[in-house]
């Protein structure tokens, strides 16, 4: 299967990335960043996130039937999930866009979408995913390190992801 990893220190936010350039770029595109100086969840609220310490990745879909998108959405929920219990992390999805360990957000997800006819031009999946920030300012929220009391190479995790994901990319 062909895909495209696109990494940058810095970036406003991946999801803003990916919709800017997605006339220029492939299906299956990810793009990940270090740190997002204008990270965003649903109804525009803000993403924050220490740098280097989490995962900030979009994930570029194109040309997608409608009746195909709520499959893309489940695909990276799902996806994300399993990532994480196979890190010895019990989550649930909490609709319409987080990821919890107990009472507290680990990963939040944001799906922006452009369509014509019959289909979406483009599907934009971003997710932010606390991996070894361990502080969040009055937020609800864990991290992996936090609830295993290690801390992860976020390249090599990043990598696994990816791997993880498209393992299970149209299943």
């Amino acid at each position: 299967m062909s895909y495209t990893v696109l990494e940058y220190k810095t970036l406003d936010s991946t999801n803003t990335f990916l919709k800017t350039y997605h006339a220029a770029l492939n299906h299956l595109t990810f793009v990940r960043t270090r740190h997002q100086t204008q990270g965003r969840g649903q109804f525009d609220r803000t993403w924050a996130s220490a740098p280097n310490e989490n995962i900030l990745c979009s994930v570029l879909l194109k040309a997608v039937p409608l009746s195909r998108v709520e499959h893309h959405k489940q695909w990276i929920e799902q996806g994300l999930l399993t990532f994480l219990e196979r890190a010895g992390l019990q989550t649930t999805f909490k609709a319409p866009n987080d990821i919890y360990v107990k009472t507290k957000k680990i990963c939040g997800i944001l799906t922006e979408t452009q369509s014509e006819a019959d289909q979406f031009t483009y599907v934009v999946i971003g997710f932010g995913l606390n991996v070894n920030q361990t502080q969040f300012a009055g937020l609800n929220a864990t991290s992996m390190c936090l609830e295993t009391q290690q801390t992860y190479p976020i390249d090599d995790l990043f990598g696994q992801l990816v791997q993880h994901l498209l393992s299970t990319y149209g299943a």
